[in-house]
């Protein structure tokens, strides 16, 4: 979705269309991106504040993938606990059985 949604701002631009309408129109892209590209075109430095919008971007994704993988880490822990104990259990059960037996 979003290499068309370049795509098609791209041809926007191309028949004339400001760069941060052209991006609004796709709604593929944040609104802080889509401010930050308007603001960059109206003061003409729109290079530094697109490279500031990647950094950003680049932030929040490293950010989201930290927020991930503390997510995971106790899940991925719990599930392996739950198979040593189901492990345990296949052990033990005939051992208990063979006990009950014995009696």
């Amino acid at each position: 979705p979003i290499r068309a949604a370049v795509r098609e701002a791209a041809e926007q631009v191309r028949e004339g269309r400001p760069l941060a309408r052209a991006l609004a129109a796709g709604r593929a892209f944040p609104p802080m991106l889509i401010h930050m590209v308007a603001n960059g075109e109206a003061t003409g430095r729109i290079d530094q504040l697109l490279d500031r919008a990647a950094r950003l971007q680049q932030q929040e994704l490293e950010t989201r993938t930290a927020t991930l993988t503390s997510l995971l880490e106790p899940l991925l822990l719990l599930a392996m606990g739950a198979v040593v104990l189901l492990i345990v259990l296949a052990v033990m059960q005939p051992i208990i059985e063979i006990n009950t037996l014995m009696r």
